[in-house]
């Protein structure tokens, strides 16, 4: 499956996985070690904690790295101008049922962050309107419910 990703999201990953590997995961091995000679081992919880963190910590090296094994970049710039919506588009939708608006960002999954307006190219709404023109109606299940909006327009 290929990854979509935006360059300024591929630099944040890059960035990310350095930061974990050149700070933190020395850091919380360091911890680790520390707590090991605090002697009893059978309620430690500074070493329990630590090796959670370890463990969180390359877990997320390998999600990082997975992305980075095959990803495609998004072209911004070829969203912009485009007369349909496709991964990479800044487009403004209502919701028909109470007529609220949401700016949403179109991207790869390993980008998604709803509380930011970016929404993976996978999630059922972006997949509802991928596609889509301004003034085209979708229907989406949200919840459980079909929710249908409308494009209000393509902005990038």
């Amino acid at each position: 499956m290929t990854n979509y990703i935006t360059k300024e999201g591929l630099k944040e990953l890059n960035d990310e996985l350095k930061n974990i590997i050149e700070v933190k995961l020395p850091q919380v091995l360091d911890a680790i070690n520390k707590a090991l000679k605090e002697g009893d081992l059978s309620e430690n919880a500074a070493l329990d904690s630590s090796k959670l963190e370890r463990d969180n910590l390359v877990a997320r090296e390998g999600e990082i790295r997975d992305i980075l094994k095959g990803y495609e970049i998004i072209e911004e710039s070829s969203a912009k101008g485009s007369k349909t919506i496709k991964i990479g588009s800044h487009v403004k939708i209502q919701y028909s049922q109470d007529n609220s608006v949401f700016d949403l960002f179109i991207v790869g999954s390993s980008e998604s962050d709803a509380t930011a307006g970016k929404i993976s190219n996978e999630s059922p709404l972006a997949e509802a309107i991928l596609g889509k023109k301004e003034g085209d109606k979708a229907q989406v299940t949200l919840n459980n419910n079909v929710v249908e909006v409308v494009i209000k327009e393509i902005l990038a």
